[in-house]
């Protein structure tokens, strides 16, 4: 992604919080959950000025400072950023780093992290709850998890409802790593198909070709390889990303929605997005009959990064207009 490195923000101390024994949504119990987090910016005195951002898949807390996303896609100043690692990411409780670690759902990330705010930084209420792709799926959740938490919700490139297409591309890399078992050749070659898809998916085919010349690809995709996380990491965020439906885990219709939702929203999606479809998230948007800005460019499922002058255009005065009453 490119990187948007602004020197006023230095890099934030990691913090593990113990958020104690987590009991998932299916009932297992994550013993001694750990959940990561950093944070931006000063907390006002009456706290109402934080902003809770979750991470995207694979992603981390660092990615999100270190890429200047919090810079480059809003007005930070006056803000307290609360950038936290979702589970299954590696730093926070996941597969790799914690025995019997259970397969979870986005709304577990959710759970958590309210955990984390509540109980350990004790901050009852959020100016607004934002995340980018896996974390635009925290954010569709949180709105339907706890009504109200949040006065705006900021999902970007994310959906409340997985696609078919969606779910076929997400399931078929889950399905290569899972057939490859413990084998580590098997594993291996299995685990850098499977991010071959994600990586066919993540920008339009014109923009692959206009940025990668087919001489420099093998070099490209070598350099990529470097930075995969754990292959058990990266199944675990799969799993829980095909399971994602805000309907379903609310246990209300479509057409309910509205009543649930008290969350002003702003949707920020990318018109050529071929890793999660925006037809979900338009869908919604239309019901609630919230703020939509739609990014047309090529860079497909990363045009946050490509238009970002236009994202913090829309994002910097939501964040400052009041809430409806």
């Amino acid at each position: 992604m490119v990187c948007f490195c602004q020197p006023s923000f230095s890099q934030a101390e990691l913090k593990i919080a113990n958020i104690g024994d987590f009991t998932t949504r299916n009932g297992d119990v994550i013993k001694n959950c750990k959940v990561g987090y950093r944070t931006l910016g000063r907390l006002n005195a009456d706290k109402s000025n934080v902003i809770l951002w979750p991470t995207w898949f694979q992603g981390k807390s660092e990615s999100i400072i270190s890429g200047g996303f919090t810079g480059s896609l809003l007005d930070s100043s006056g803000l307290y950023i609360v950038i936290v690692d979702a589970l299954t990411n590696g730093v926070s409780s996941s597969p790799s780093n914690t025995p019997g670690f259970p397969d979870i759902t986005i709304r577990d990330m959710v759970n958590s992290q309210h955990q984390l705010l509540v109980n350990v930084l004790k901050i009852n209420h959020l100016l607004a709850v934002m995340g980018i792709s896996m974390g635009g799926m925290q954010t569709f959740e949180w709105v339907v998890a706890y009504p109200g938490f949040a006065d705006k919700a900021i999902p970007i490139v994310g959906t409340p409802k997985q696609s078919s297409y969606d779910i076929l591309v997400w399931q078929t890399m889950a399905d290569l790593i899972t057939e490859a078992g413990s084998d580590k050749v098997k594993l291996d070659f299995a685990y850098r198909r499977a991010y071959n898809i994600l990586l066919m998916n993540l920008n339009t085919p014109a923009y692959f070709v206009k940025t990668r010349n087919e001489e420099s690809l093998n070099a490209f995709l070598g350099g990529e390889y470097t930075k995969l996380m754990k292959p058990e990491d990266y199944l675990g965020g799969l799993k829980a990303m095909i399971s994602h439906d805000i309907y379903k885990s609310a246990g209300i219709s479509f057409d309910e929605i509205r009543n649930k939702i008290k969350t002003d929203m702003l949707i920020i999606l990318s018109a050529q997005d071929h890793l999660v479809n925006p037809a979900s998230a338009i869908k919604l948007c239309e019901k609630l009959n919230a703020q939509l800005v739609t990014l047309t460019g090529d860079c497909g499922h990363t045009a946050f990064s490509c238009e970002t002058e236009k994202v913090k255009n829309a994002v910097t005065p939501f964040l400052k207009k009041n809430k409806p009453q």
